[in-house]
């Protein structure tokens, strides 16, 4: 178990499961994380567990928990380039009570540690929506930089937007988190 100032991060268990179903039928929770609603697929809760907990060998999944081991969110890596060290990252505070108050960069700054320092990461990179705000300077506070868009890449409730790319180096973490 990783643990950070607020947050603490395990891998997924079963007990998971139905929580993390909930949020994937989230409205709310959904727009946020993607920009995505309504859902173009309803997924089952035993679909939901097949993909959390027998996974994929390209993508790795772990729940985030608060100080008090409640489940607030998910956090994992994807599109693993193992020559150029770097991946993808993905991160969900499915619990509306957490939104605003720290806990996704807390998690987001335990989870990036141990990927430059255990898995040997030279590079992590993430993607949103240009109205994700909140995610944007989330990500900002952890160390991520703006390295460009994809004009009009996301369609949401009708509308195209900007998706926005950032990236993060294992040196400008270490610089500004330490190891």
């Amino acid at each position: 178990m990783l643990k950070g100032l607020k947050t603490f991060v395990r891998t997924v268990e079963e007990d998971d499961i139905d929580t993390i179903y909930r949020w994937y039928n989230d409205q709310e929770v959904n727009f946020w994380s993607s920009g995505a609603w309504p859902l173009n697929t309803m997924q089952s809760k035993d679909q939901i567990a097949v993909k959390f907990l027998d996974g994929s060998p390209d993508i790795y999944r772990y729940s985030i928990l608060d100080e008090n081991d409640h489940l607030i969110g998910t956090i994992g890596f994807k599109e693993l380039n193992i020559p150029g060290r770097s991946a993808t990252i993905y991160i969900v505070i499915g619990d509306k009570a957490y939104w605003g108050k720290g806990y996704g960069t807390d998690a987001l700054i335990v989870f990036a540690r141990f990927l430059f320092t255990q898995w040997n990461f030279h590079r992590l990179s993430l993607d949103t929506w240009d109205e994700n705000i909140r995610a944007i300077k989330a990500y900002e506070k952890v160390g991520f930089k703006v390295e460009g868009c994809q004009r009009e890449a996301r369609y949401v409730l009708g509308n195209y937007h900007d998706a926005i790319l950032m990236g993060l180096l294992s040196s400008e973490f270490l610089a500004l988190h330490g190891k």
